[in-house]
């Protein structure tokens, strides 16, 4: 009984973080807003004990920091965190395409064209947060497939800083629509085992989302 209300705890806690993190990504929680306890909690219908402890957890990923007077809120982006940020992203991206056009089969790489095809599928379809769930699998496998665990570890911790410092820069209509032909290359030359190929194409797709990234995060002109 005691292993069962632990589960269901664990449960709870898990689903609060996932839609919180989901509220964030997708951009309902913009840079700068704050996030209330108890309305998170009745919008989630679940207590505010899972939803303080999704809190923590997401201030432990550096996308909630704590300001005076303010409470907790979403974080935002200088331009020069999202240089830094896009630069150890750039790296670690090109590292692991070319381990996976190393280490990465046949079968592996038709899992990744699904992903560009169902990718792709969203963005024409004009569902911007398909497209960022699936862009983001596309990275996932790409580091999957890369077969270093220490690299993956590293990725899956800025993740969630780069998904909330680029959403921005999806939202600029032609930058999505410019990524299209990056991913295809990427694809073409992991199925060739050309990594020097798929890094140039990760390399420009990384610049692409940084610059990107950079016009999202200045605020419109009043």
């Amino acid at each position: 009984m005691k292993n069962d209300l632990k589960l269901e705890i664990q449960t709870v806690n898990q689903r609060a973080y996932e839609r919180i993190r989901e509220l964030i990504v997708t951009g309902e929680l913009t840079w700068g807003a704050r996030l209330d306890e108890r309305i998170l909690a009745e919008r989630l219908g679940i207590s505010r004990t899972p939803v303080r402890e999704a809190i923590v957890r997401l201030g432990n990923e550096e996308v909630i920091e704590r300001r005076p007077y303010q409470g907790n809120v979403v974080r935002s982006f200088t331009q020069s965190q999202i240089v830094n940020l896009f630069d150890v992203r750039a790296e670690m991206e090109a590292l692991a395409v070319r381990r996976a056009a190393e280490n990465g089969s046949a079968t592996d790489f038709d899992v990744l064209e699904d992903i560009v095809r169902q990718c792709h599928a969203a963005l024409h379809a004009g569902d911007l947060v398909e497209f960022e769930k699936r862009d983001q699998e596309f990275h996932q496998q790409i580091a999957a497939i890369s077969r270093n665990e220490t690299l993956i570890q590293c990725l899956n911790r800025l993740g969630l800083q780069i998904q909330l410092a680029r959403h921005r820069a999806n939202l600029l209509l032609d930058f999505p629509m410019s990524t299209i032909e990056d991913r295809e290359q990427i694809l073409a030359g992991l199925r060739k085992g050309d990594g020097a190929a798929a890094e140039k194409a990760m390399r420009r797709h990384i610049d692409r989302s940084r610059n990107s990234a950079l016009r999202g995060s200045v605020e419109p002109a009043n």
